[in-house]
């Protein structure tokens, strides 16, 4: 049986603006591709889950067969967090920015680091 993962927070360090949703949301769809992982709803999304939940079951429009029952979600075993970070430098000529995206993968119920990896990209524009 695949792992249930959650998606967590990722965040920017930097002095830029950085849409770290989308960046999450993209390594959310590659990983439910592999079909290595499935995914909880977040914290982000839960509100949205409940909100069905409670109107599947408490508006009295639904077949008691067909409602979502309620206490049947899954919990996560792991939550996906990160961090973006970067360094400036800068000279006359040229400025690099540095920019290091941290992901780790916690064991929820542990505590512990299960996995973690980090990716550098180097932005080079020219004066």
């Amino acid at each position: 049986d695949r792992p249930v993962m959650t998606l967590g927070s990722v965040k920017n360090k930097t002095s830029e603006y950085i849409d770290t949703k989308s960046i999450m949301n993209s390594i959310q769809t590659q990983l439910v591709k592999s079909r290595k992982v499935k995914f909880a709803r977040s914290a982000d999304e839960m509100d949205q889950g409940v909100a069905e939940l409670q109107r599947q079951n408490q508006s009295g429009l639904y077949k008691e067969q067909s409602k979502a029952k309620i206490g049947n979600m899954t919990a996560a075993q792991y939550s996906l967090e990160g961090e973006i970070t970067s360094i400036v430098k800068q000279t006359e000529k040229a400025k690099d920015v540095f920019y290091k995206m941290t992901l780790t993968v916690y064991n929820v119920e542990e505590g512990t680091v299960e996995w973690q990896e980090e990716k550098e990209i180097r932005k080079t524009s020219k004066k």
